[in-house]
Parts: structure tokens; sequence; C-alpha cells
């Protein structure tokens, strides 16, 4: 019952903000020159739903809302690619596989859902790892780690080393395998590559980070300055307390924009220039350069965050797939 009641008054406050958003654009004009109705509405609508579940009085109810969501792949994917739950290393997740096998994979992608390390899931990225899948024509397996508050640091990056370490164990060479991952699952992506390095581990041929989440003490003047623009509920400044708990949040195994970069394989990075966490993005890319790490920044001028996930079909996530597909051929395998 707490269930349905918290569904439909995300349903009632996301017509509200739609009513207000059509109204003050129509006076005002668009939140961004750039935004058609599409995009605009898209960003008011994620801005809604993330704060109403954020501020609702059960998390139990959050929790259940997202457990239940399962959705199937869209048509025109689902005559290519199948997802096929699994467990690697322990962890809970699912395969995505192009389903005519005389297609050879160009490589292995190790994909990290984000989440804020508090939410998220395989599901709820299901049909942006297939497509993703898809465009780089390869494999993908997304797990379900675990989330905080009831797991905290370093749950998450453990159980990312494990199912990284039983790929190598079931005989896939590491230069064939690409990590990536978006906002918590991008930051996750770095901390992993960081661990792997420092334990003496055979790293990935790469990895790629579509707005990684790297500063879980939230110092980017980005959060304020791209507030109006985005939809990640940072309105107030503080650490990242429920993953992080009492720990440092400058341990570059939780806030990788700390780490020392020297050895670690290409990046390609993807960052919106409308954004709150843009900084993120481009301090970690700093850190990594001066570690003479090969960095490939991408910064989409007019996006928001994670929008190649969000906007299938945008120009600029056109774009986003194809810098992905062409780098992955350049570095994997």
């Amino acid at each position: 019952m707490r269930t349905v009641v918290l569904a439909v008054q995300i349903l009632a406050a996301i017509a509200v903000a739609v009513v207000r958003t059509t109204v003050h654009r129509l006076r005002h004009g668009a939140a961004v020159p750039g935004w058609s109705w599409s995009v605009e509405l898209r960003m008011v609508v994620l801005r809604t739903f993330i704060m109403s579940t954020a501020v609702h009085a059960d998390p139990d109810a959050r929790a259940r809302l997202e457990a239940r969501y399962n959705p199937p792949l869209p048509r025109r994917l689902r005559s290519v690619l199948r997802v096929r739950p699994d467990s690697v290393g322990g962890v809970a997740g699912e395969w995505h596989e192009r389903i005519d096998s005389a297609l050879h994979d160009r490589c292995t992608l190790l994909y990290f859902h984000g989440g804020g390390y508090l939410a998220g899931s395989a599901a709820t990225h299901r049909e942006w790892v297939a497509r993703l899948t898809w465009a780089v024509g390869c494999r993908s397996f997304v797990p379900d780690y675990r989330l905080a508050p009831e797991h905290q640091f370093p749950a998450a990056l453990d159980d990312a080393c494990a199912v990284y370490l039983a790929l190598l164990a079931d005989g896939t060479r590491p230069d064939e395998i690409v990590i990536a991952g978006d906002s918590a699952g991008g930051g996750l992506s770095a901390a992993l590559l960081l661990r792997l390095r420092d334990e003496g581990h055979p790293l990935p041929a790469g990895s790629v980070l579509f707005s990684p989440y790297t500063d879980l003490e939230h110092t980017g003047a980005s959060i304020p300055a791209n507030a109006p623009t985005d939809y990640l509920p940072l309105g107030r400044i503080r650490p990242n307390t429920p993953y992080l708990g009492d720990h440092d949040p400058k341990d570059p195994y939780a806030s990788p924009m700390y780490g020392d970069y020297t050895g670690i394989p290409p990046l390609l990075v993807f960052a919106g220039g409308r954004e709150m966490i843009r900084d993120d993005a481009t301090r970690l890319v700093d850190r990594a350069r001066a570690g003479a790490c090969e960095v490939t920044l991408h910064i989409a001028p007019d996006m928001f965050h994670v929008w190649p996930a969000l906007l299938p079909g945008h120009p600029d996530t056109l774009v986003a797939e194809a810098r992905t597909s062409e780098w992955i051929a350049a570095h994997a395998g």
C-alpha cells in the first residue's frame, strides 16, 4: 500500500512540474536555448522523480518501487540482443549478448550503473546498456553491486573487483575487457582501476566514463552553477555520508579524482556542459593527465547528467555512442 501511495505522489508531482515548466517555457523560452521541448521535459520529469523519492519518509517503499522496475528491451533491440541473468564472482547481474552467433565480440564491457551508490540496478540501465552493446559490437555484463545505506564503502568497490577478477579467472583476457559506467558507476570504474593497479592485477584495455561521480565531498563549483539545468538532488552541498559513513571522502577509492593515475590504462570521459558534477569529470581528467594517463575528454555543451542513457536518438547521444565505439575499436582486443 505504501508503495502505491508513493507512486501516486510521484505522478502528481510530475504532473505539476510539467505544467509549471510548460507555462514558464511559453512565457520565457527554453531553460537552455538549444533544448527542445522533449529534452527540457525529460530533465524536469527526472528531477521531480528523484526529488520525490529522495524526500519520501519511507525508504523501504522507494526500494520496493525500484525493485519492481523490470522493463523489456525496445522491440528494435529485442530482435538483435538478449538479456540473460547471471552471477559473476558471486555478484548477480545481467549479460547483454548479440543474438547472431556469427558476430565477433569486439570486447567484454563491464558496465557499472549509476545511482549515487544508493539506487539503480541492471534493470534501470537495461535499455542504455543494450544500445551501447549494439553500438560497440560487444558483450556486456552489468553487476548489481551492493548499495548503501545497507552496504557502505567499500562494499561496491569490493563487488566490482570480485566481478573483474572472476572474468579473468573464466578466461577473458584483460586486454579484451573495457570497464565503463555512468555517474557513481563511472566513479566506481575509476576507483576499480586504481585498486587493480595497486594490488598488482592485470589491467583492462581501458575505461569509458559517462558523467563520472568522482568527488563524494561535493566541492565542485559546477554544482550550484548548473543546478537550474540538471536533475541531481544536490541542492545541499554535503558529503555522500550514506555511502561513506565516517570514511574519509578524500580517499581515492571513494573519490577517485584524488587518485594517482600513473600506469592506468587509457580513459574516455564524457561530461555535460550543463550538469552539476561537470567538475567531477574535468578534475579527474586533470589528475589523470598529471599521471601521464592517456585521456580523451568529450564535453557536450548543452547536455545534463548522463544524457546518452536518457536521450536515445538525440544527436549528442549518437555522437557519444559513435565516439565510444571508435575509441574501443582503437584500444580493446
